[in-house]
């Protein structure tokens, strides 16, 4: 059950980073999974679940008030489930999408419940008690932190004999599905992702990287490599704009 709490505290400490402590990215899948795996033992299983899932969600942004799927819990307990379990990753990886948008609608209730705190704070400048304002601001970061923690460990707790016995009863033909379903899903976010990003004027350096890695078979890194190096060139062989003489 420790590494139950160290995974949940990894989840809700990374959250609340990113909430308190400025957006430094922390809260994305490629930096919690490989933390998991790493209390869990199982440093790469949690390094190719990161990028997995990473791939996956790179391109889910919250606009507005939306709340998109939690991220953050679905990278912690599928990580860990698919540890503990000793289960295939990428049957493990589908799971993840289910848990984040249960995950997803806890956060919705964290969320309204602390407009109460909103509340709460209005009144008591009203009164001009300045003590209760920090009160306020901390009780909700509180019910936020909570609202990561508790699904966590509780998914961890009731999840990985639940999630074992389901992967021993799944029929073979369905667990190869899964495997293939959890192999579209980075394709999916990454066509989420050049959704926002897509330009016509760059789209040949994504084919020619597309090209590369195909039909050549150059390494993932040897792409990024000449990506970096094409990159560069373009930047140098830029012609400058003339400013405009106001």
């Amino acid at each position: 059950m420790l590494q139950g709490f160290l995974v949940a505290l990894i989840g809700s400490l990374i959250y609340m980073e990113s909430r308190l402590g400025g957006q430094h990215m922390l809260d994305r899948p490629i930096i919690i999974a490989p933390l998991v795996g790493l209390v869990m033992g199982d440093f790469q299983t949690g390094l190719i679940l990161g990028g997995e899932l990473e791939l996956v969600w790179m391109g889910l942004v919250g606009i507005g008030t939306t709340t998109p799927p939690d991220v953050v819990v679905g990278s912690a307990l599928a990580t860990a489930l698919a540890i503990k379990t000793g289960a295939d990753w990428q049957t493990t990886l589908t799971l993840a999408v289910p848990i984040a948008l249960i995950a997803q609608m806890i956060a919705i209730a964290a969320g309204s419940f602390n407009a109460f705190f909103a509340h709460y704070a209005d009144a008591q400048i009203e009164k001009n008690n300045w003590k209760g304002i920090p009160i306020a601001h901390w009780s909700g970061a509180a019910i936020m932190f909570l609202s990561k923690f508790v699904p966590i460990i509780v998914g961890y707790a009731v999840g990985a004999p639940t999630v074992k016995a389901i992967v021993k009863v799944i029929p073979k033909v369905i667990q190869d599905g899964l495997a293939q379903s959890g192999n579209l899903l980075p394709a999916l976010g990454i066509a989420m992702l050049m959704l926002l990003t897509y330009d016509k004027k760059y789209a040949p350096f994504l084919f020619l990287g597309f090209a590369l890695v195909t039909f050549l078979k150059v390494p993932m890194i040897g792409a990024a490599m000449i990506g970096g190096i094409i990159a560069y060139i373009y930047f140098q062989f830029k012609p400058e704009q003339s400013e405009e003489v106001l």
